[in-house]
């Protein structure tokens, strides 16, 4: 399933060291967004092209929100969004959907932040 597996851009030796936008143990963030909604989310893109629109718009404002900030779109600076959006979104009281729920605006957009840190897929 493309977003259960761990992400391959970053080498093993890198794990908890500090980059830009915090540790590389932020990965359990991704993981843990990833175990509880956003892999049946982006299964959901095979069966509903609307979904796939959706969530390319998410990635266009994604690109947007962190190149506005100076920074360039790269796994630090993703992980850093997808930490604090999550973090914002539970202090509005948002909960993780659980599949044939409704896709709101904050499931979208981390869904959309998992897929930019899934590795590109070989030919």
């Amino acid at each position: 399933m493309i977003c259960m597996q761990l992400p391959v851009w970053l080498p093993a030796d890198w794990y908890g060291k500090t980059l830009p936008g915090g540790t590389v143990t932020d990965l359990a963030w991704v993981i843990r967004i990833r175990d509880d909604f956003a892999h049946w989310v982006l299964d959901l893109r095979h069966e509903h092209p609307a979904v796939v629109a959706l969530l390319d718009q998410h990635v266009a404002a994604v690109r947007h929100a962190i190149r506005s900030l100076g920074e360039q779109v790269n796994p630090a600076a993703l992980l850093g969004y997808l930490i604090g959006f999550w973090d914002g979104a539970q202090e509005k009281g948002w909960r993780a959907p659980e599949p044939g729920q409704a896709l709101d605006f904050a499931t979208l957009r981390m869904t959309a932040v998992c897929l930019m840190l899934d590795p590109a897929p070989v030919s």
